[in-house]
């Protein structure tokens, strides 16, 4: 079985997706980092040099080749889900867990790190609560899509673990 972890960027998909593989004896894929090691470039140069089209539709590619695999756990970007009917392939390919998160949360998280995040960069004036607001909202009916949601602030790994397989 295939698992895909969606939600916004700092939901902890790449931590939660590391544990869950763990205790699930599956493999762990991180979308992004597989994107810029097949493509040999960062992710922020495909968005600086290319433009998000371009960065969109080597997501596309590269997530079709991670269908493929069996018994991985999939941490994707955070966009991943919005675009170009990735949603349905997710769900066709195996279970979507949303990690989910408020705004103030997601605000709080991503202002305690360093970001290199291309999108960040695009907040123009606006605050980045008021920017993650915003665009949360825009993409929360994509995230609503997903099998299983769960709290990304208080996530249970052991229980998700368990609820997957369970529905096996």
């Amino acid at each position: 079985m295939l698992v895909f972890l969606i939600g916004y960027m700092g939901s902890g998909k790449t931590t939660a997706g590391k544990k869950l593989a763990k205790l699930l004896g599956y493999g762990f894929a991180d979308l992004d980092e597989h994107i810029e090691k097949r493509s040999g470039r960062r992710i922020a140069d495909i968005f600086a040099l290319e433009g998000e089209e371009e960065f969109r539709r080597l997501e596309r590619f590269y997530l079709e080749k991670l269908c493929n695999l069996k018994d991985h756990v999939i941490a994707t970007g955070g966009g991943t889900p919005c675009f170009g009917k990735n949603m349905e392939l997710m769900k066709r390919s195996g279970k979507v867990v949303y990690l989910k998160m408020t705004a103030a949360s997601l605000a709080k998280r991503l202002s305690q790190k360093d970001n290199t995040r291309p999108l960040l960069k695009n907040t123009g004036n606006k605050s980045l609560d008021n920017f993650i607001e915003e665009h949360l909202a825009q993409r929360e009916k994509f995230y609503a899509q997903a099998d299983v949601s769960v709290s990304g602030v208080s996530l249970d790994v052991k229980e998700l673990a368990h609820q997957l397989s369970a529905t096996q």
